[in-house]
């Protein structure tokens, strides 16, 4: 929106967009410049050319406890992440991803970590924390533009804001393009295709919703392995 200059939703599903998704990379090839991708891919597997050219990262970042709850309520919404994710209690969760460390891509605090090294020579990296984004979106959204070399007046910061309102996004999410045939997993023994469930993308955008899922024990557990992981390095969080 920033670099269109106007408060308008792209056609495609987010993540159509998502380079992890994309089994046949020329379709990059068809999207116009300045193109805008998503990942959750971890800083060492982005492409190298992107880092030396010198090309801009938004890091959009939660709180680990939110963004873990977050994950658990993604594996047990859709059969996306395995049959067997589905039925997978908290408790599990919170013992095979959380303390476990068994998650895609690695864990919070591994991704983190990386990034604030990377951060540290590199400056074309912006980090945007997604509880000030609830708190003052205006305020976040001008940020941005300004890190983006592109003029945001107070309106279109406005629209902006209101159109990536959380229970905008979550509306407009179900009426995005997004074609069946990525969601195939299959044929049927009656020869037909069997899909997977698409992930829930939307579901609360609250902050502090991970404290209706942490007993005061995983809470404890969880803050003496922050404590543990992440010594040393200057990672902002904000609950």
């Amino acid at each position: 929106m920033l670099l269109q200059g106007k408060a308008n939703y792209v056609k495609e599903a987010k993540e159509l967009r998502m380079l992890e998704s994309m089994e046949n990379l020329s379709y990059l090839d068809s999207l116009t410049s300045t193109r805008v991708l998503n990942t959750h891919l971890p800083y060492k597997w982005l492409p190298q050319s992107h880092i030396e050219n010198g090309g801009k990262f938004i890091h959009t970042t939660r709180n680990p406890k939110d963004a873990y709850n977050s994950f658990y309520h993604k594996c047990t919404t859709s059969t996306a992440f395995g049959e067997e994710s589905k039925g997978m209690t908290w408790s599990q969760f919170f013992d095979t991803c959380v303390i476990g460390k068994d998650t895609l891509y690695g864990t919070w605090f591994d991704y983190h970590k990386e990034l604030e090294l990377a951060k540290r020579t590199n400056k074309h990296i912006y980090t945007v924390h997604f509880e000030n984004l609830k708190k003052n979106p205006e305020v976040e959204i001008k940020r941005l533009a300004q890190f983006l070399n592109v003029q945001c007046t107070d309106e279109l910061a406005a629209d902006i804001a209101k159109k990536c309102n959380f229970h905008n996004l979550q509306k407009s999410s179900n009426l995005k393009e997004f074609p069946m045939d990525q969601l195939v997993v299959g044929i049927g023994s009656d020869g037909q295709p069997k899909y997977r469930e698409r992930p829930i993308l939307y579901r609360k955008g609250e902050v502090g919703d991970w404290k209706n899922y942490f007993t005061v024990a995983q809470n404890e557990r969880f803050d003496e392995l922050y404590d543990k992981e992440m010594k040393g390095y200057d990672v902002k969080v904000i609950y």
